[in-house]
């Protein structure tokens, strides 16, 4: 069977590949920022540490911080591993399956499952954004973090990159099942 690596004939497999090759190269690069945040966590994490025990004065703004970060890793990681293939899955049945009908269960499952819950998500999540933003709304701590709307901005921008990486599997999948086998 070849896979959706080799050149297509057909001028829309061409297309699906060119869009696939650009959706990946945006999230790879969004990717390579957001992967900082976890170095970043890290150092975070050890400076709160310290401040708390070493000086008896953790601060409430480090704290956020660390949550901060945490979402941005996690909610952008989530288009990463889609498009690398190493988001967690049910291999133990996939390997019992031919290797076409796992295509087609992707393909299945990003239709039916995971672009209806994006879309939901994307839906409501710029109402929450805007409105966060329109009401100037900070932190209830008195040293917390102003512009909450700055990390609920993830929300929506991860989901878009998420939405991207699961067309461009999706596309990858649909060439992979259409191409004939040499």
């Amino acid at each position: 069977m070849t896979d959706s690596f080799s050149k297509p004939t057909n001028s829309v497999a061409r297309s699906m590949l060119k869009t696939a090759d650009i959706f990946e190269a945006i999230i790879l690069k969004v990717s390579a920022v957001c992967c900082w945040s976890s170095a970043l966590l890290i150092a975070v994490i050890i400076l709160n540490v310290t401040m708390r025990y070493g000086f008896n004065n953790g601060l409430i703004l480090f704290e956020e911080i660390q949550w901060h970060l945490y979402a941005i890793g996690i909610m952008f990681g989530l288009s990463y591993a889609e498009i690398t293939n190493s988001q967690v899955r049910v291999d133990v049945v996939a390997s019992m399956l031919k290797p076409k009908t796992v295509l087609k269960w992707e393909i299945f499952g990003a239709v039916f499952f995971i672009f209806p819950t994006i879309f939901v998500i994307l839906f409501n999540s710029f109402d929450y954004v805007a409105n966060s933003y329109m009401l100037g709304e900070s932190s209830s701590s008195p040293l917390g973090m102003p512009f909450r709307w700055a990390i609920k901005a993830a929300i929506p921008a991860s989901f878009i990159l998420l939405a991207m990486a699961v067309l461009a599997r999706m596309f990858r999948n649909i060439i992979t099942i259409t191409q004939k086998e040499t």
